[in-house]
């Protein structure tokens, strides 16, 4: 059985990642974990003193986010119930990515999902969106889905690799393993201004673990185009239904000089996204 954590702030986006999800898995056995993270800032004085006497402070400050959780919870139950599914609701008001963190490894956690807006600011920028901030501090996949998007069954699928990163076997197990009774055709985009050193062997160890004779192969320089543009641009040529890209960290200090390759591809993405570490 699959473990999927999913991230809920209640808005439409995170609804929109929440169907997707549902319906892609549909025919599989998971349980979902579904995660809100209270802001405790976000809390006056006032609410907390309105609390009854008996409540705990940690009970005043998540009782709304339980209730909607449950809500939530009991719905899907009741439009999903001929699927193998669990349901789960958590709440913290931990740090961010701390509770994130401690989710998945409490609950042995396979994937994490999380809807997109496409918006950013200046403190985005420098210290990273939810979405950033979880791919950079958080050891687990994520699928990020974008705002609006419909889910629709799954054949293309667009695979991103860097100048320092090398595909692996362990993309496609994703893959079989998030779409296992769909046959998918993958092609390649390599944000590089050389080839690498092994390509041929690259491209035939990506066409065996697919089972495709030709692989489709775009390479472009980082330097020339923002990622998240040039990956728009792939996917509308490709018709990919769906991403892959290979992450890595990425130090404040190049944030604060560069724009974040992630977060580029992150504001722009138009197809649901699975980000794995390298």
């Amino acid at each position: 059985m699959k473990n999927i954590l999913i991230l809920s702030n209640f808005e439409s986006y995170s609804k929109n990642a929440i169907d997707y999800t549902l319906q892609l898995c549909r025919g599989q056995a998971c349980h979902f974990n579904f995660l809100n993270i209270v802001k405790v800032w976000s809390y006056t004085s006032d609410d907390l003193m309105a609390a009854k006497p008996q409540q705990a402070i940690y009970d005043s400050i998540l009782s709304d986010s339980k209730t909607q959780l449950q809500h939530l919870v009991s719905d899907l139950r009741s439009r999903y119930k001929e699927e193998n599914y669990l349901f789960s609701a958590l709440t913290d008001y931990d740090v961010f990515t701390d509770a994130i963190q401690q989710a998945v490894e409490n609950y042995h956690i396979d994937y994490i999902v999380m809807g997109a807006d496409g918006t950013s600011n200046l403190i985005e920028r420098i210290f990273g969106s939810h979405s950033t901030r979880v791919l950079r501090n958080v050891a687990c996949p994520v699928l990020i889905v974008p705002k609006g998007y419909r889910y629709e069954k799954t054949s293309k699928v667009l695979l991103v690799l860097d100048q320092s990163n090398v595909y692996n076997s362990g993309m496609a197990q994703k893959l079989v393993d998030l779409f296992p009774n769909d046959k998918l055709e993958v092609s390649v985009l390599r944000l590089s201004q050389n080839d690498p050193i092994h390509q041929q062997e690259e491209l035939a160890a990506i066409a065996r673990d697919f089972d495709q004779k030709d692989i489709p192969y775009f390479k472009m320089p980082e330097a020339e185009v923002q990622k998240g543009s040039l990956l728009k641009t792939v996917d509308a040529v490709t018709h990919a239904q769906f991403n892959v890209v290979l992450t890595q960290p990425q130090s404040l200090l190049h944030r604060l000089v560069a724009s974040s390759g992630v977060s580029d591809i992150i504001l722009n993405i138009e197809r649901p996204t699975l980000f794995l570490k390298h």
